[in-house]
């Protein structure tokens, strides 16, 4: 097995930190539709794709991005992985408490996850 070279390296935490960036807007955005209460036509179908997206794979970035040098493979396995959890448990949380306000969730989940990714976008493993 080789070590990789510096170059290498380089372009990994540039790609690392330009995903944490783009899901740390993705979360401002569908934040920002939903609090617009956008619904119908191309800009909910926008909304649904970014609310989706950024569920699915922010929280797990933000956890993601502490790896040291892993192979992408395992970043992106460990992100879906936490973000489909996270996801389920937030559900499981709302369904169990009868207390289902996805927005609100959505709220927490963006405010627990933008930090961590901003904290990624600037100092990427």
């Amino acid at each position: 097995m080789s070590m990789p070279s510096a170059a290498e390296l380089t372009r990994a935490r540039t790609a690392r930190r330009a995903v944490a960036l783009l899901l740390a807007v993705a979360g401002l955005v569908a934040c920002g539709l939903n609090l617009l209460n956008v619904s119908g036509g191309i800009a909910g179908d926008v909304r649904l794709f970014v609310t989706i997206a950024f569920l699915l794979l922010g929280p797990g970035w933000a956890a993601a991005g502490f790896l040291r040098r892993a192979p992408a493979a395992h970043v992106w396995l460990l992100t879906i992985g936490v973000g489909v959890a996270t996801t389920l448990l937030a559900a499981q949380v709302m369904v169990s408490t009868v207390w289902w306000h996805p927005n609100w969730m959505l709220f927490i989940l963006t405010a627990v996850s933008v930090p961590f990714l901003l904290r990624h976008a600037v100092v990427a493993q």
